[in-house]
């Protein structure tokens, strides 16, 4: 049922005009930065968007222009650590392309976690990519987790398990749950 599900809106997503995601992404950005819980986060964990993912350039951007401590996700042995970012320049591709940090300071317990994904439901659950690394990463982190979406990525409900970790937090252009 997730593979079928994941399927679907990879390719709702593939379909979308690089100038939509754009514009969701601001939204999101201007809806994110006004949050109490943003402007009181001093760590944030947030991934580098890959392809058609909600943009997280912008969010980076204004977190290190504001003096938070930014961490982006690490690949290593099957485990994702949030490693600091200090700067855009010292970024370098990682397992699965995505873009990451090779510096080795991480934290485990950041004030808030920006969280990508394919689909959502008003429960705050997600449906991830299938590796399972947010779950491992949200289960032992003492964090609060957003999920940054496009609106339309809602499903009525998500098919969860027993490793499946509930977000507490949707933010969408349109919602925030």
């Amino acid at each position: 049922m997730k593979s079928e599900l994941r399927r679907f809106f990879l390719n709702l997503r593939r379909d979308m005009e690089e100038g939509e995601i754009k514009q969701i992404s601001d939204i999101i950005f201007e809806r994110l930065i006004d949050l109490d819980l943003y402007k009181n986060s001093k760590s944030i964990f947030v991934y580098v968007a890959l392809d058609k993912e909600i943009q997280t350039q912008k969010i980076i951007d204004h977190a290190l222009k504001t003096g938070k401590e930014v961490y982006v996700p690490y690949l290593s042995n099957k485990i994702m650590t949030a490693n600091k970012l200090e700067s855009w320049d010292e970024l370098v591709e990682g397992s699965f392309g995505i873009r990451t940090t090779p510096s080795e300071i991480s934290i485990s317990n950041p004030d808030l976690s920006l969280v990508p994904g394919l689909s959502f439901d008003s429960h705050k659950n997600r449906l991830g990519y299938g590796g399972g690394y947010y779950d491992k990463f949200l289960k032992k982190a003492d964090t609060i987790s957003v999920g940054l979406f496009a609106d339309i990525f809602k499903s009525v409900n998500i098919p969860v398990f027993d490793y499946d970790i509930k977000l507490d937090y949707i933010l969408t252009e349109k919602v925030f749950i």
